[in-house]
């Protein structure tokens, strides 16, 4: 798990630090994505990858302009400059599964393209979960939400409602 001091850095950029919220709603709503593929939900999952995607997309229109200097403010913190290998592959992932998702407009997507998305996810979650030291800690939320399938059901719920979708 990422430190508390990085985080204090993170949201020292002034574009993170506005879109708060959003961070933290990206945040629990990869919790319930790993949820959710490990519980063999997958037509949850794919809805919710969408919804993942579609903000994150929308997030990272929104901030297209200051994109260049964000990625540089991030790698003026000690723990992204020492993990940029990991921050670089996730944004590649990213333009890749990003892409490919927002094609299936949330539903379940052909054979060969649900193969491109998993490989990218794949590459996508790793890098996501290396660069944010993915722990003990954070399998422990994971398997609170596999363990507690209302809880999971409220924050879909809550994620569809938030979303408008």
């Amino acid at each position: 798990m990422v430190s508390f001091s990085t985080w204090r850095a993170f949201y020292r950029i002034p574009w993170l630090r506005e879109n708060r919220e959003a961070v933290r709603i990206l945040r629990d709503m990869f919790y319930v994505l790993v949820a959710l593929y490990r519980a063999d939900k997958l037509q949850e999952f794919s809805r919710l990858r969408y919804l993942y995607f579609k903000m994150i997309d929308s997030f990272a229109q929104y901030g297209r302009v200051g994109a260049r200097d964000t990625v540089n403010r991030l790698l003026e913190i000690p723990w992204f400059r020492e993990n940029r290998r990991d921050l670089y592959r996730l944004i590649a992932a990213y333009n890749r599964v990003v892409r490919n998702v927002l094609d299936t407009k949330g539903q379940i997507p052909s054979v060969s393209a649900q193969e491109r998305i998993n490989k990218d996810m794949d590459i996508f979650f790793h890098a996501l979960k290396s660069l944010m030291h993915f722990d003990v800690r954070d399998e422990g939320r994971v398997n609170k939400l596999l363990q507690n399938r209302e809880i999971l059901d409220e924050m879909l719920d809550s994620f569809h409602q938030t979303l408008g979708y």
